[in-house]
């Protein structure tokens, strides 16, 4: 990191506005299933549709940001097994899903559109970026791949390929690199400090079809 010869510009921490709220309660997905909280994103979509509950949610998201702090009732998860392939007796088979509530996902949405909104309009995102990225795809990877490689061959070129397939990729990020890094792109300020609250102190339960366990500190 330190080959760059310039500093990336910070992100702007601007208060959360009641509109973006209601846009990012609008996009989450219509379900009459509850979390913890017993909240279902149904009923959510209910009670902004009357703006009985957006004022007052964006200011305690504001009030949150403000404080560099993320609310433990945020922290809570469900971890449920998603089965992939293969045999279904093995557990290497299964993959873990976490559940959020409504109100989790809600502040997700909002901090997310504001660090892709810094890395997009500052062009902090490279081409060969297409995993998470508007108008990319796998294809797009694809196509960009095979361009190269008949791009060499016309020219009599060698083609060398180096292909690495990661065990369990997210589980394995460090939290303290991921801070430096989004530091590093200009994420300062009460939105890094509010990054670095929401990592710290988190709680899962795991919860299978005929047993729930206690909520349990996970390792993040």
């Amino acid at each position: 990191m330190e080959s760059f010869a310039y500093e990336f510009p910070h992100v702007i921490n601007i208060p959360f506005t009641e509109a973006e709220v209601i846009c990012a309660i609008s996009s989450l997905k219509n379900k009459t299933s509850c979390e913890y909280d017993g909240l279902s994103n149904k009923k959510l979509k209910l009670c902004t549709s009357s703006s009985q509950i957006s004022k007052p949610i964006t200011y305690i998201f504001n009030k949150s940001l403000t404080c560099d702090i993320c609310p433990n009732c945020l922290k809570y998860d469900i971890r449920k097994p998603f089965f992939k392939k293969g045999d279904k007796s093995q557990v290497s088979n299964y993959r873990p899903v976490l559940l959020l509530t409504g109100f989790s996902n809600i502040f997700e949405l909002l901090i997310f559109h504001r660090l892709k909104h810094h890395l997009v309009s500052n062009n902090i995102l490279v081409n060969e970026q297409f995993g998470f990225h508007d108008n990319a795809s796998t294809d797009n990877a694809i196509f960009k791949l095979m361009e190269s490689i008949c791009n060499a061959w016309n020219n009599k070129e060698y083609v060398t390929g180096l292909l690495c397939d990661v065990t369990k990729a997210f589980d394995s990020v460090s939290h303290e690199l991921l801070i430096l890094k989004l530091e590093f792109y200009g994420v300062k300020g009460c939105i890094l400090n509010w990054l670095k609250s929401y990592l710290h102190n988190r709680k899962q339960r795991d919860v299978l079809q005929f047993f729930s366990s206690p909520n349990l500190l996970s390792d993040c």
